[in-house]
């Protein structure tokens, strides 16, 4: 497949209908870089978008593919087919993300419990501060690699909303408030001075907390319309 050709053919399709980029991009939910993409040939559209393209065009997938017109009717069973085939590339996708996404959440809550569980024993900061910087630097790298495959979002059936992001925010904050606290306290704080620190670590994290979720949700929106 010649993908320079198969773009130019967009093109013309496109202009055919009179349509700017923005305007196909608008129609097909996608964005209008996504759509020049296609057009120069850097990248093709993933099936499901292909086979809206082809219906929206009223040509067959195969003349998209071959970038040219050739005239002759896909029968209902073939697009059917290919249908299904785009339907269940998606939720495979989908699938094999969100079982990747369990598995490390799983590791990721386990390595946490047992830092927290040292940190409780011997009230000793320090003594965990390289354990902690080594898990929240593979948390880190793992959600990096969700985000610019565009599947922070699909990677869960739970959707990122503002009120969702703000709830996980403000519960993750809490439970590492309470067990910094208790840890001060054991060090030899005050209850006042546990409670200072621990108001102001709590507003803080809870803050920046729900700002890197948005974030995240963002910039994996726009990098899924970049690969499509």
């Amino acid at each position: 497949m010649n993908m320079k050709k198969t773009g130019e053919f967009l093109k013309m399709l496109r202009k055919e209908k009179g349509l700017t980029q923005e305007q196909l991009a608008e129609i097909l939910l996608v964005s209008g870089r996504t759509v020049s993409r296609w057009e120069t040939g850097t990248n093709m559209p993933d099936l499901a978008v292909l086979i809206q393209i082809a219906e929206f065009y009223e040509v067959e997938v195969k003349e998209i593919l071959d970038g040219e017109r050739k005239g002759g009717t896909m029968d209902k069973e073939w697009k059917e087919t290919l249908a299904k085939v785009a339907d269940y590339n998606k939720l495979e996708k989908e699938k094999s993300a969100r079982a990747d996404n369990l598995a490390f959440g799983f590791t990721f809550i386990i390595c946490a419990a047992l830092i927290v569980i040292q940190l409780m024993a011997t009230g000793e900061l320090m003594l965990v501060l390289g354990e902690t910087v080594v898990l929240l630097v593979g948390g880190v790298a793992y959600i990096a690699v969700l985000t610019y495959n565009g599947v922070w979002e699909t990677s869960s059936k739970f959707k990122n909303t503002p009120i969702s992001d703000a709830l996980v925010s403000i519960v993750c904050a809490a439970v590492f408030t309470i067990i910094l606290a208790a840890s001060y306290v054991k060090s030899g704080a005050t209850a006042s001075q546990a409670v200072r620190i621990a108001t102001l670590f709590f507003s803080g994290i809870a803050a920046v907390g729900f700002a890197l979720l948005r974030a995240l949700v963002h910039f994996s929106r726009r990098r899924r319309e970049k690969i499509q």
